[in-house]
């Protein structure tokens, strides 16, 4: 869904720009023969800002500053904003004689940016870097790409607003690690990234924000409180036909009260004409709420990255909505100090994108000046990674199979390009169609209803008639951040048919409900325990997390839990048992040795016995050793009342681990294993694999086969 923008075989004698394609303006940049990034002014030096507005008052589109004259004037055949629902499929505006899309309408945005571009530089442009907010959705992005081709360019690439200014500020790589945050309050969006520069690289390593909150909501405020004054002056309200060019006025009024202590407006409709002051503190009052929401999602980013506000050197505002004395004065509150400068807020993101356009178009390593580094030449850098906004998930059950939820594959904030792959069990039938459908999305929470939905993922192709099949499903988030998913079916290693088809109309509503009993392959609660002894420092400790990692990344997430149990001289529930990927990687990395102990005094069993007391999945412990335990006896008693119970016991062991106590503890003979610490990650893979792909999963005994993995 959304192949990438890649596109690098355009002809080189044409350019390559960088766009800022803005929800109420938009900027296009370039990159000079001598190596300065610009931005591209407009006819005969005029404004280098392009209203983001499209008129069809004369029956062709006109972009830009006479579209937004013609807006100021009333004339209702004229599309703005048109970029907050970006990606949405049910939006078209009727204009004219046609319907337009989000898409549509971006496209002439584009276009007029491209013209006004080759008018300027005398020369085709056909390559172009596009900006969108870092916290736009994988629809989002597809619809900016689509609408960048269906403008006549090339897009070389999708790069986050935040990312592209903090190239613009010169940020480049210095001795030591610096971190910045960019605070992006543009007309119709709100983004705020933090960026970390190291001596090799600029990388994102935190984002958030909200796409529904900008400078036009300052804007809306505004417009509320004059309908106000104008409502009770003349007891009737502004007619829905004027509110257009009362928007378009209140903006102006937004912009004298960042400059003046007041400022006054008229307003005209049906009729009746009134002329109304405000003060900047009467502004500043109704729309303080709308900033304290970019505070708090500031902190969050912070929050999550562990980080406080004095261990970033400072924040950079971006978007012309920063020029609002409120902003900047919350900007000085929350860090303690001034904003930085150096360029532009309405021009940074448009130079950061012809920064990167050039860097695409030549890799060769040129010198670029930038205009934060006065007359001295710097080489940008070499890496700029940038961050995944959303994670990415996909519909599931509850593991007690209540209820459906959001199971995330790729976390939020991790460096892009990223990939996953997770396993799948799902049993063929003879007497129906095979066919395999998962329900991407995109959000943070674990309710269906609040997720972004990317499509339904159908898989078909299957070899097999019936039984069970295991399919390998790699998603993934290409350097524009658009998903990418395939599919391989791991018994012939033969990729699978894979079609993305629409949300059906009763999507998220399906998933509101119970699940209904299909007949699939029950759950698996699985625990992983863990001798973490004074012999496990070093090596040791390293080889199980990676190898509890590889088990994690073989299991069927969507049927089987895992749990973690750290034990030594006592025991320590590290994770209780989920199908959260994060929260059972997280736990994994977050084991030390000697966290319970220096010795080998106590067992994990009666813990296990307990934790999986009250499931009704299938019950299995992976018990690692490294070292003679002193509770013997008491471990192999336990062990067998484990089994009596139905928990089936697989016990792996190296180094001074006694072979003969890891047979008395494993269910059977048969599942216990002797290996040596360079193949622990192969044995616990398969025995991952095993699990995924046992033909009676579900049933409360399955004896898996481990001892074909001795060294």
């Amino acid at each position: 869904m959304g192949d990438a923008a890649t596109g690098h075989d355009a002809d080189r004698s044409s350019d390559a720009v960088g766009m800022d394609l803005g929800t109420t303006y938009s900027v296009v940049a370039h990159v000079d023969d001598e190596g300065v990034p610009a931005v591209v002014p407009g006819d005969s030096d005029g404004p280098a800002l392009v209203p983001s507005v499209v008129s069809f008052a004369g029956g062709t589109p006109v972009v830009g500053a006479a579209a937004k004259a013609a807006q100021a004037e009333g004339e209702i055949e004229v599309a703005a904003l048109f970029k907050r629902s970006m990606g949405d499929p049910d939006f078209l505006q009727p204009l004219g004689d046609h319907d337009y899309t989000p898409t549509d309408l971006s496209a002439l945005v584009l276009a007029e940016l491209k013209a006004r571009a080759e008018r300027f530089l005398g020369r085709a442009v056909t390559r172009a870097v596009i900006t969108v907010p870092a916290y736009f959705t994988h629809p989002q992005r597809t619809a900016t790409i689509a609408a960048g081709r269906q403008a006549g360019l090339d897009v070389l690439k999708i790069i986050s607003e935040p990312t592209a200014a903090a190239l613009a500020y010169g940020l480049r790589p210095s001795p030591e690690t610096r971190r910045v945050l960019v605070y992006d309050l543009g007309g119709g969006t709100f983004d705020v990234s933090l960026v970390e520069i190291t001596p090799e690289e600029l990388r994102v390593i935190g984002t958030g924000g909200d796409h529904q909150l900008g400078g036009r909501d300052w804007d809306d405020r505004l417009v509320v409180l004059l309908r106000q004054r104008f409502a009770r002056e003349f007891g009737v309200d502004v007619q829905d036909e004027d509110n257009d060019a009362l928007l378009v006025h209140a903006e102006q009024l937004k912009h004298a009260l960042s400059a003046r202590q007041d400022g006054e407006i008229r307003i005209e409709s049906g009729g009746r004409s009134g002329r109304y002051s405000v003060t900047r503190q009467e502004f500043e009052a109704c729309t303080r709420d709308l900033v304290e929401r970019t505070r708090q999602l500031a902190q969050q980013v912070l929050d999550d990255a562990g980080l406080g506000w004095e261990q970033i050197e400072g924040v950079v505002p971006v978007g012309g909505s920063t020029r609002m004395p409120m902003v900047r004065e919350c900007v000085r509150d929350m860090s303690g100090r001034p904003p930085l400068g150096g360029v532009h807020p309405d021009q940074a993101v448009a130079l950061g994108a012809a920064i990167q356009a050039r860097w695409e178009r030549d890799s060769s390593g040129e010198l670029l000046r930038l205009p934060a580094s006065g007359t001295a030449r710097s080489r940008v850098p070499r890496v700029m990674r940038d961050a995944i906004a959303h994670s990415l998930g996909m519909i599931a059950e509850s593991e007690d199979r209540s209820r459906y939820v959001n199971s995330v594959l790729i976390r939020k904030n991790q460096p892009i390009p990223a990939q996953q792959r997770r396993p799948y069990q799902f049993r063929l039938r003879d007497d129906a169609e095979n066919l395999l459908e998962i329900f991407l999305v995109q959000g943070e929470t674990e309710s269906p209803q609040e997720c972004v939905y990317l499509g339904r993922y159908v898989v078909t192709g299957f070899s097999g008639s019936s039984g069970p099949a295991v399919v390998d499903i790699s998603y993934s988030y290409d350097q524009n951040g658009v998903v990418h998913v395939s599919a391989v079916e791991r018994a012939t290693g033969t990729a699978l048919e894979l079609a993305v088809e629409e949300v059906p109309d009763d999507v998220p509503e399906r998933f509101l409900g119970r699940p209904a009993d299909d007949g699939a392959p029950g759950g698996v609660t699985i625990y992983l325990a863990f001798d973490l002894s004074g012999s496990m420092s070093g090596e040791p400790l390293e080889e199980a997390q990676r190898a509890a990692e590889a088990f994690v990344s073989q299991c069927d997430l969507s049927r089987i839990s895992v749990g973690l149990i750290a034990f030594s001289d006592r025991v320590q529930l590290q994770q209780r048992a989920t199908r959260d990927d994060g929260e059972i990687r997280a736990a994994i990395r977050a084991l030390r040795v000697c966290q319970t102990g220096v010795g080998n005094r106590a067992h994990p069993f009666d813990e296990i016995r307990s934790l999986l007391a009250k499931t009704h999945d299938a019950r299995y412990a992976v018990v690692l050793a490294d070292g003679v335990w002193y509770c013997q006896d008491r471990a192999v008693e336990s062990a067998r009342r484990c089994h009596e119970d139905g928990i089936e016991t697989i016990a792996i062991g190296f180094g001074s681990a006694d072979r003969t106590f890891l047979e008395r503890i494993a269910s059977s003979s048969e599942q216990s294993l002797f290996t040596d610490l360079n193949r622990l990650t192969d044995a616990f893979s398969t025995i991952a694999r095993e699990l995924t792909e046992n033909r009676r999963a579900g049933v409360r005994t399955q004896h898996l086969q481990v001892r074909d993995l001795e060294a």
